[in-house]
This record gives C-alpha cells, sequence and structure tokens, in this order.
C-alpha cells in the first residue's frame, strides 16, 4: 500500500506535490495569509454573471455565442512558469474544449481541456515543461514570463438555461526548472552510491508479465522470429521486416495499429515476458537496447510522428514496459545512466497520465476505454514508485477516475458486467485490464468495487462463449473461423438455460438439438456508439461445432475502406437491411425483452435506427430442440426494397429448397433449414459494386468469402422465417 506524504514534503493545501514551488500566489476564500488573496467577483472579467459559494465563486454563461471566458487580473505582475485551479463544470450543449493559461504581452499560453468531467470537482495543474504542455504546444521552449491575468476559456454553446464554472481556488505559481531530485529514482540514484537499486515487489511485478502474457499469446513465436531473423513483433499476432540497415521496419507506416503498438513498446513487452520464462539474456538486453532507442528518439528528441509517440493508450502501454525495464535493470544491474533516464522517463510519463489534460485526449468522449488503460498504468506507476511525495495522489486519482469510469462504461445486468462498447471483444480485452486494475487496487490497499466488477465482467464472457470457447465476433471483434476438419466430440450442455438481458441488449439461449449443443444469440446493443456496428436486432446461430449464421467480424479499424465500411454495414448483419435508408448508430435507438415458460421462449425486440422505419423482430422456439420462427415487420415509406439476410459461416453450403434453404457443412452431422414463403437470392464473395455481398474478417486485415442468403421482404409488411435442425446422428 502507498504510504501517504509527510507534510514535510505535501501541506495539505500543496496541490502540486509532484513539483518543487519556488514561489505561489493563492486565490481562495479557505485560507488568508501571506500571499493569499480572497477570490473576489471584482477581480474576474468577461462575459459570464458571477455569484459567491460557500468555498468560493460561480461563473454562469448563458450569452448564445460560441467562444466564453473570464479572466482574473493578478494584484501585481507575477513571474510564473505554472498554474493550478480547482474548478467544476456543468454540462454544456456542446463543448470542444476549455482552456486555462495566462494572458500575457507574449500571448496566451495555456492547455486545453478536451474531455474535463462535469458536475464533478476538478484539481488540475500544467508546468510549461509538462509533457502535456509541450504535446499540445508543439514541443515550444517557454521560459518563465511575467504574467497579470489568468483566463480560462470555453469554446461550445451553453445550455438555454446557462452552463456554470465553479472555481474553489487558483494558484500561480514558479517551480524550479531542473527536476526534482526524487523524480530519478530511490536515493536519486547517486552516482557515487554503490549499493544496487532495490527490485519492485515480486507479486507486483508478476501482475505486470501475466496481464503482457493474456495480451500477447502469440508472443512466444513472434520474440523467437525477431531474435532470430530480426522480425519486429507487433500487437494482434504481426511481425514485420525490419532489414539490419534501416531505423525502422518495413511497412510500419501502413496503418495506425502497427504505429501505435511500436510506440506502446510492445515489442519489449514480448521480449521481456520470453526473457522472465526462459532466463534468455538476449532478450533482456533486446527489450533494453528497445527502450533505450525509443527514449533516444521519441522521449529525448521530439518523434515526427506526435500522435502515435503520444496516443492515449499507447502511452498507457508503454508506462508498464517502463515498469517491467525498471525492474529488470534492477535485477541485472544496469548502468546509473540508462536507469536516471528511464526513470526519468516513468516520472514523467506518470504526471502526463494524471493530467486532466491528457484524459482519453484523442477520443471523442472522456468515458472510453482509453482512459481506464491510463487510469490503470497510473496505478501501476504509483505502486512502482511509492517513495514519490505524489505517489499516493497519483493512486487516489487513478482510482477514483476508474470507479468512475466504470460507473458511466459498466452495465451491471442479472449479475452480469458488460462493457457497453458493442463488442464482446473488447470486453474481453477490457476484462483483463480490469481484472489486473482490480489486482493493483488490492495491492494499494483500501475498498473498491474495482475486482467484484471484474468478475462480473469475466461471468458474461462465459455466458458469450460457444461450447469451443469461440465467441460471436460483435462489433470491432476478430473472429475464429470455423474449423477446417472434424472438431472432436462436444460435450452436450448440461441445463437449459435463456438469459435476457434488455438493460444491456443481449439474449443467449443454449441448449441441445438431440446430443448437440447450440447457441442462440440476439444483439440489441445501443447503449454508446464506440465500436458500433449496424447491427441491431442481428443475431449468430452455433451448432455442433460449427458457427452456421455469423457476425461478420471486422478487418480494420481503417473504416472508410470498401470491406471495412461493409463489414460494419447492415448489409453484413443477419438483420434486416433496407436500401438507400439512412442507418444511425446513436445511443437508445434498440429495446430488447423476452422469457422463457416452459421451455418455450419469445423475444422480441425492435429499433429505430433507421431514418422514417421502425424494424422490430421476434424469435420463438422451444428448448428441446433447434427449431425457432423469426417473424420481422418493417414499417414506413414502401418505395424501396429491403431484405432480410442470414451470412452463412465459412464452410457452410447453402442448397436451394422449396420455400427455402437448406445449410450443411462437411465437418458436421447436422443440417439447417431456412423456410420462408418470401423470394431469396444467394450471394457468394465479394462484388464492390453492390450492396449485397458475402465476405467475413478474421484477424486483424484478414478476410475471407462467405455466403449470404438475402429474403426480399416487403415494405412495409411483416414476413415470418422457420429455422429447424435435423440430425444424421441416431437419436439415442
Amino acid at each position: 500500500m502507498i504510504k501517504k506524504a509527510s507534510s514535510q514534503t505535501s501541506p495539505p493545501e500543496c496541490r502540486t506535490p509532484d513539483r518543487q514551488i519556488e514561489s505561489s500566489l493563492h486565490f481562495t476564500n479557505k485560507i488568508s495569509g501571506e500571499d493569499y488573496y480572497p477570490l473576489e467577483a471584482t477581480a474576474f472579467k468577461g462575459n459570464a454573471k458571477a455569484r459567491k459559494t460557500v468555498c468560493g465563486l460561480a461563473f454562469l454563461f448563458h450569452e448564445d455565442k460560441n467562444t466564453h471566458q473570464i479572466r482574473l487580473s493578478l494584484p501585481n505582475p507575477y513571474v510564473a512558469n505554472g498554474l493550478s485551479i480547482r474548478f467544476k463544470i456543468s454540462g454544456w450543449q456542446s463543448l470542444k474544449y476549455m482552456a486555462i493559461g495566462y494572458d500575457s504581452s507574449e500571448g496566451y499560453k495555456h492547455i486545453k481541456l478536451a474531455n474535463t468531467a462535469i458536475n464533478q470537482w476538478v484539481d488540475f495543474s500544467f508546468g510549461y515543461g509538462d509533457l502535456a504542455f509541450g504535446i499540445q504546444n508543439d514541443w515550444q521552449h517557454v521560459v518563465d514570463s511575467t504574467v497579470c491575468e489568468v483566463k480560462i476559456f470555453f469554446k461550445g454553446h451553453p445550455l438555454p438555461e446557462g452552463s456554470e464554472l465553479k472555481v474553489e481556488e487558483v494558484i500561480c505559481w514558479r517551480e524550479r526548472t531542473t527536476p526534482p531530485p526524487w523524480s530519478s529514482g530511490p536515493d536519486q540514484i547517486d552516482p557515487n552510491q554503490k549499493s544496487k537499486i532495490s527490485r519492485l515487489p515480486a507479486v507486483f511485478i508478476e501482475k505486470l508479465y501475466a496481464y503482457f502474457e493474456q495480451c500477447f499469446t502469440h508472443s512466444e513465436q513472434q520474440v523467437q522470429a525477431y531474435l532470430a531473423h530480426g522480425d519486429c513483433p507487433l500487437s494482434g499476432d504481426v511481425s514485420l521486416a525490419w532489414p539490419a540497415e534501416k531505423k525502422l521496419p518495413d511497412r510500419l507506416q501502413d496503418t495506425g495499429t502497427y504505429r501505435f503498438s511500436w510506440h506502446a513498446l510492445h515489442p519489449a513487452a514480448m521480449l521481456m515476458v520470453y526473457a522472465r520464462n526462459h532466463e534468455d539474456i538476449a532478450a533482456v538486453f533486446s527489450a533494453r537496447e528497445f527502450i533505450g532507442n525509443w527514449l533516444e528518439h521519441s522521449y529525448f528528441t521530439h518523434d515526427a510522428d506526435k500522435k502515435y509517440a503520444w496516443y492515449d493508450h499507447g502511452t498507457a502501454e508503454r508506462m508498464l514496459a517502463f515498469i517491467l525495464m525498471w525492474d529488470m535493470g534492477a535485477q541485472y544491474n544496469f548502468d546509473r545512466r540508462f536507469m536516471s533516464r528511464l526513470r526519468s522517463a516513468m516520472f514523467r510519463h506518470a504526471q502526463l497520465l494524471a493530467s486532466e489534460a491528457f484524459y482519453a485526449s484523442h477520443q471523442l468522449t472522456r468515458y472510453h476505454n482509453h482512459a481506464w488503460f491510463q487510469d490503470t498504468a497510473l496505478l501501476a506507476a504509483a505502486l512502482a514508485m511509492p517513495e514519490l511525495p505524489c505517489a499516493q495522489n497519483w493512486a487516489c486519482r487513478a482510482q477514483v477516475r476508474l470507479e468512475d469510469q466504470l460507473d458511466n462504461l459498466i452495465i451491471r445486468d442479472n449479475g452480469y458486467a458488460i462493457f457497453i462498447e458493442n463488442s464482446i471483444g473488447y470486453h474481453q480485452g477490457v476484462q483483463r485490464l480490469i481484472t489486473f486494475a482490480g489486482e493493483l487496487a488490492l495491492l494499494n490497499g483500501g475498498h473498491s468495487s474495482i475486482p467484484d466488477i471484474a468478475h462480473e465482467l469475466m461471468q458474461f464472457s462465459e455466458l458469450l462463449k460457444y461450447p469451443d470457447n469461440r465467441t460471436p465476433a460483435q462489433g470491432d471483434t476478430f473472429r475464429k473461423a470455423n474449423p477446417t476438419s472434424a472438431p472432436g466430440a462436444l460435450t452436450p450442455y448440461s441445463n437449459n438455460s435463456v438469459e435476457i438481458l434488455p438493460k444491456a441488449g443481449y439474449a443467449v439461449i443454449k441448449s441441445n438439438h438431440q446430443t448437440h449443443a447450440y447457441m442462440l444469440c440476439l444483439f440489441a446493443t445501443s447503449l454508446c456508439q464506440t465500436h458500433k456496428h449496424e447491427d441491431n436486432l442481428s443475431f449468430t446461430l452455433y451448432m455442433d461445432g460449427i458457427e452456421w449464421l455469423i457476425d461478420p467480424s471486422f478487418n480494420s479499424h481503417e473504416y472508410k475502406k470498401p470491406l471495412e465500411t461493409f463489414l460494419r454495414s447492415a448489409w453484413a448483419h443477419n438483420n434486416v437491411a433496407i436500401r438507400g435508408a439512412h442507418y444511425s448508430i446513436e445511443p437508445n435507438l434498440a429495446q430488447l425483452t423476452g422469457a422463457v415458460e416452459n421451455s418455450i421462449f419469445h423475444m422480441h425486440s425492435s429499433h429505430s435506427a433507421y431514418h422514417g422505419y421502425v424494424v422490430s423482430r421476434s424469435i420463438e422456439g422451444t428448448l428441446d430442440v433447434l427449431d425457432f420462427r423469426i417473424t420481422d415487420t418493417v414499417t414506413g415509406d414502401g418505395t424501396t426494397e429491403a431484405f432480410t439476410l442470414f451470412h452463412c459461416g465459412d464452410g457452410v453450403i447453402v442448397t436451394p429448397i422449396e420455400q427455402g434453404v437448406q445449410l450443411s457443412h462437411p465437418h458436421s452431422r447436422c443440417s439447417l433449414d431456412i423456410l420462408s414463403s418470401n423470394r431469396f437470392t444467394v450471394i457468394s464473395g465479394w462484388h464492390e459494386s453492390a450492396d449485397l455481398n458475402a465476405m467475413a474478417g478474421l484477424g486483424f486485415m484478414q478476410a475471407q468469402a462467405t455466403t449470404v442468403v438475402a429474403f426480399r421482404i416487403p415494405l412495409p409488411g411483416c414476413s415470418t422465417f422457420q429455422i429447424s435442425a435435423s440430425s444424421n446422428t441416431p437419436t439415442p
């Protein structure tokens, strides 16, 4: 557990325990004394109405303008290089950013907060030497300057009734320009000190290694390829050729995902995992070289790829790699210069992760899984550097922010915790992260809801698993293909189960057709836009080791490319597709209800994502056998075409029969019939100029041709489809 800093290093009134402050001016109504001034409305100018509060001032912005500001005039000119403010803002109709800084003859020296908290008190500080300030100001070298005004600026439109800013404290300060001595490590890493640096607690380091091993399941082979041939290992089971004479691997610029993984130091993390598991000294020094080169070319020198060198998620992952390298350096007694440079980077990275200006800084919203990575890495940094006077502050901030994230991005429904970002793949990813964060929270001590939520996240992951441990590829999720040889004997379910989760938008039915386990999933997930596909009311069907009706997965995050666009569209899912109609992925456009009575299940769902249309889907069937009826109803304009689509899994053979199709697979003992009175078309493969296509994603930037059955449905109107299974295996 991190101990609280002593009052000598971090007095109770100090909001900057990560700095050595030489002088300061305080504007607050809580404390009076030398260099303290009361917060008075007369000291402020701007376009807001001011009123006194118990602890400070409140400013109400209500003008119909898109820029707003208040300015605090200092009693005398002051030489400053940093600023702190305690504030709270209410909701805005739209808010691009708020900016905080000093206005002087040299211009507005400030920092922007794009995703600051709403209706929460925020303690925010920045200095001219901070990474956050450098990133936003193109690494301009800003010297201490004489300032006369503090300026708080908003770019956005307040609510009709007005939007409020409350301020409790403003601190203008000057910190030493030399780094704090404790930022270089224990005992200041004195070059004359002969004793070794102590390793970090083993239980803590074990958690980090276990986390990375779960993230990089194929790293063993990737690291071997690096050590033997020089191929650079990246996340997603990717290895890029890296000729010895080149500074960077080939194809690194092909996609942002490669650049993210490179700057996140994933190659170094994989090397360290391998080094530990195999006691391989070559991997140790390869990891050290990788991190040393990154520090030289991207930290102590400004990298031209600023976006990915300082990407919010990647910076967090890099922090974890730094911590492992620090412990490895202590284990192998690395030279003090390397360790001092590493420790400096660790301190500045933690300071950056703690900054409100960097929080989810590359996202459109504050509440995003990238912020979870930042909080987890900040908590890990606090545990790795507990002797720092700011460690307690970091740990508290990380845990409070992460719990707030979970309150907003996790739905707890019927004993399950579900990540609302519309992707089981990302759910499993954040499950690993929150499990790790929960373990760190326990190491830090005190009560936290994070471990309980981690357990419920795992429960949902188990619910959405097929019997062979695959999952539907919902949303931005990689898909595992059907087996290319006959699967081994699969144990049927011991009990039937029906889980209807109306708050989260999932329905999962697990039962058996004779001795063959089957699983039906219906998706009406509509709680946020992140990773959302046009898949309202889509479903998947698994039986006897085969995924018969699939979610097509995704190919990459280059969403504007033709295949990527298709895989995210309604035309790629087992749902109703309406030609030419605009589809919205805005939240709260889909609903789901259902129940089971006497082995008969029924589910009803609807959505209004299509402009001008309402689509509803009912599914009724029995748990005793695979036999259910789908009823699709569409209301709205009837001047265009609409289809109910059934996308078949790889290897599934489609054979037209009377009033429908029969599906079979060479490695299954079963077949499926889809019957309807509606006319249908069977399409295979990719036809770029057409809406109807049949493709499925697999791994990153991997795809394959499949087959889709498209039933023409009336607009407006109602259509029914009967899906039933038959088996070639004698009933026991």
